[in-house]
C-alpha cells in the first residue's frame, strides 16, 4: 500500500516530439518502464509512476511508501522530462501529498581509500562507502559525483523537494559531474573512478588533481545504459569512453567477438585491458591534436566490415558530441544498424561546460 501520492498535468501542445526521447531518457536512468494500453508504467525501488498523453497534455502520477522515495520519484519525473523539452519551457507542478525536503534515497558518501595515476592523463581514485549494492548493476553504469566546498565541518548534501527540484543546502550550490563507475566491490564496500585529467580547470578535475586519502564526496544514481547480449560488440570511445569500455570488456563472455576502438593521445596513455579473445583491441593515436578534433574514430568507424545481420550487433561508445553524432548517424543511418543497437554517449562537447548543456537541455547532447 502507498502511504503518499501525487499527480501532475503539463501543458504540452510538443508532446509528440518529445515523447518517445522522454521515455528513453526515463529508461536509461535505472527505472524499469513498461508500455501499457493508455501510457507507461515506471517502476523503481522508491516508487511507481504513470505516464499518460493526452490532447496537447502530458498526465503524471506517482506514489511511494516513504517520504524520500516519493520525492525522489517526482525529482526523476520532473528533471528529466524539464531537460529533454527545454525548449518548451514546460510549467510542472504537482498536487497531492507533501512531505517537505529530503535527502536523495540514493546518495552514498564515500571517503577517498586510495589513488593511483594509472597514465600521465589517467588518475584512479578508490572510494569507500557502504551500502553500495545499488550501484552494482551491469545496465547501469554512470553516477553523479557531488564535490564538497570548502566549507568546515561535515558537508551539507543537497535535498528534494516537494515541487521535484533539488534544495541546495544553505552553504551553496554543490559542483557535481558524471562519471563513469570503472569496478565496483559492494561487499567489500569500494568502487574505482577513472578520471580524465583533461588540461584546464573544472569541479571534477580539480577534485581529482587534489584528492587524497580521507577526502570526502557524494554519489547518487546510476545512470545510463551498459552493454546489451550481443553476437558481435562495436565498442569506440575517447579518454571518457575508456573506462566504461575497459568495464565493458572484462564483463563480456569468453566467447564474445568483435572490435574495440579507444582514442587516446600517444602510446603512453594505452592500458593493459582485459578483452575476451575474440575481441580485438585498436588504440588510435591523436598526437598532438586537440582532444575532440581528430576523425581518428569515426574514420575507422567506417572502414569496418560489420556483421552482416546487424540486428545481433551492438555498438557502445562514449566521446565528445561531434564524433559520438557522426559515429551514430554513420551506423544508424547509412550502415542499417537498429537505433536499439546502438547505446552511445557524448561525454562532453567541445565549448560547453555541464553547466552549459543542463541551461541548453538535451538537444545540446542529442545528434
Amino acid at each position: 500500500m502507498s502511504d503518499y501520492k501525487a499527480t501532475a498535468t503539463i501543458a504540452f501542445p510538443g508532446l509528440a516530439a518529445y515523447l518517445d526521447t522522454i521515455v528513453a531518457s526515463l529508461a536509461s536512468h535505472n527505472l524499469d518502464v513498461q508500455a501499457e494500453a493508455d501510457g507507461h508504467r515506471i517502476r523503481s525501488p522508491f516508487g511507481r509512476a504513470w505516464l499518460r498523453a493526452g490532447p496537447a497534455a502530458l498526465h503524471l502520477a506517482v506514489e511511494a511508501s516513504d517520504p524520500a522515495g516519493f520525492n525522489r520519484m517526482k525529482h526523476d519525473l520532473t528533471g528529466l522530462i524539464d531537460f529533454v523539452a527545454r525548449p518548451e519551457g514546460l510549467q510542472i507542478a504537482w498536487t497531492g501529498d507533501e512531505t517537505g525536503a529530503t535527502l536523495p534515497p540514493d546518495l552514498r558518501v564515500l571517503t577517498v581509500r586510495n589513488v593511483r595515476q594509472l597514465t600521465p592523463f589517467m588518475r584512479r581514485i578508490t572510494l569507500a562507502g557502504q551500502d553500495l549494492d545499488r550501484y552494482a548493476v551491469p545496465d547501469q553504469i554512470h553516477c553523479r559525483l557531488l564535490f564538497p566546498s570548502g566549507q568546515t565541518g561535515a558537508p551539507e548534501w543537497p535535498r528534494l523537494g516537494d515541487d521535484g527540484r533539488i534544495v541546495w543546502p544553505p552553504s551553496g550550490k554543490l559542483a557535481s559531474r558524471i562519471y563513469t563507475i570503472r569496478r565496483i566491490d559492494p561487499t567489500g564496500g569500494t568502487l574505482d573512478i577513472d578520471f580524465a585529467l583533461h588540461p584546464g580547470s573544472g569541479p571534477g578535475v580539480d577534485w581529482a588533481r587534489a584528492a587524497a586519502p580521507g577526502d570526502i564526496v557524494g554519489i547518487v544514481g546510476p545512470a545510463a545504459h551498459g552493454p546489451k547480449p550481443a553476437d558481435w560488440y562495436l565498442l569506440a570511445g575517447d579518454e571518457t569512453g575508456l573506462p566504461g569500455i575497459a568495464r565493458i570488456l572484462e564483463a563480456l563472455p569468453a566467447s564474445a567477438r568483435g572490435v574495440a576502438l579507444i582514442e587516446v593521445a600517444g602510446a603512453a596513455e594505452e592500458q593493459p585491458l582485459a578483452a575476451p579473445g575474440g575481441v580485438e583491441v585498436r588504440w588510435l593515436h591523436r598526437g598532438e591534436a586537440a582532444p575532440g578534433t581528430a576523425p581518428l574514430l569515426i574514420d575507422e568507424v567506417r572502414s569496418l566490415e560489420l556483421p552482416a545481420d546487424r540486428s545481433r550487433m551492438l555498438f557502445w561508445g562514449g566521446s565528445e558530441f561531434d564524433t559520438y553524432r557522426s559515429i551514430r548517424n554513420h551506423l544508424v543511418r547509412d550502415a542499417g544498424v537498429p537505433a536499439s543497437r546502438v547505446v552511445a554517449y557524448s561525454h562532453w562537447r567541445r565549448g560547453m561546460s555541464e553547466e552549459d548543456i543542463v541551461e541548453a537541455g538535451a538537444a545540446a547532447i542529442t545528434p
